[in-house]
């Protein structure tokens, strides 16, 4: 198996999977996201899938905390999740659910660290819960992101252009039902967007009106991709 991001990013993987070693309610855990697929960064977070037993009880704050102790600085819970930020400025996400429930978001780029379950059967569950994107409405919106953008950097307002740029990659995501594994320049949001669009006209018809909308914010040639 190839390595899974940085030392650091192994060691936080071997300590959860550590924890959990001898208990009977984790069927399966899985690294997913750029730490899973090579795409990392020393500062890349660690996505975590924790697939237990139907009748398990999960509290995810107290989990967490249990599996790191003081160390959790952060804990901030969701019905069946928890994003931990620990003292050394490392953090984790990390989802507690039975194979049932599994996420078709995390399918591309799962890797089982741990358990007795396949990746395959992570894979097989989470696509059993893909649902259709609307994807008219969600190329709509893709594409207004991408007008706000070059509006916003146009009003030297080079934040809000990046974050717009961030919601149409997100958009990007859902549409395609997988991460991008664009390495984008924040510095320099044009560049971004001209990349982010690339990638959508790659693999999806955005139709000629969209097109024709698109084509009048000149990116021709700032794709850095």
């Amino acid at each position: 198996m190839t390595a899974l991001g940085s030392a650091a990013h192994q060691a936080l993987i071997a300590r959860f999977t550590d924890h959990y070693q001898a208990d009977p309610r984790v069927l399966a855990i899985a690294v997913f996201g750029s730490v899973s697929t090579g795409a990392w960064h020393e500062l890349s977070d660690v996505d975590l899938d924790v697939v237990v037993a139907d009748d398990a009880t999960i509290d995810p704050a107290a989990e967490a905390r249990a599996v790191f102790g003081p160390e959790a600085v952060i804990v901030i819970e969701r019905a069946d999740s928890a994003d931990v930020v620990l003292d050394s400025g490392a953090e984790l996400s990390v989802r507690w659910h039975p194979l049932r429930a599994t996420s078709p978001n995390i399918t591309a780029s799962l890797t089982v660290v741990a358990g007795r379950l396949s990746g395959a059967e992570l894979t097989a569950a989470g696509e059993a819960n893909r649902v259709r994107p609307d994807t008219q409405r969600l190329l709509d919106v893709l594409a207004r992101e991408a007008v706000d953008a070059w509006k916003y950097h146009g009003r030297g307002r080079p934040w809000d252009a990046i974050a717009a740029v961030e919601r149409a990659r997100h958009t990007l995501t859902a549409l395609r039902g997988h991460r991008d594994q664009l390495n984008l320049d924040p510095a320099d949001p044009l560049a971004a967007l001209a990349a982010v669009l690339a990638e959508a006209t790659s693999s999806l018809d955005l139709g000629p009106a969209r097109r024709a909308l698109l084509a009048r914010l000149d990116l021709a040639g700032k794709s850095s991709a």
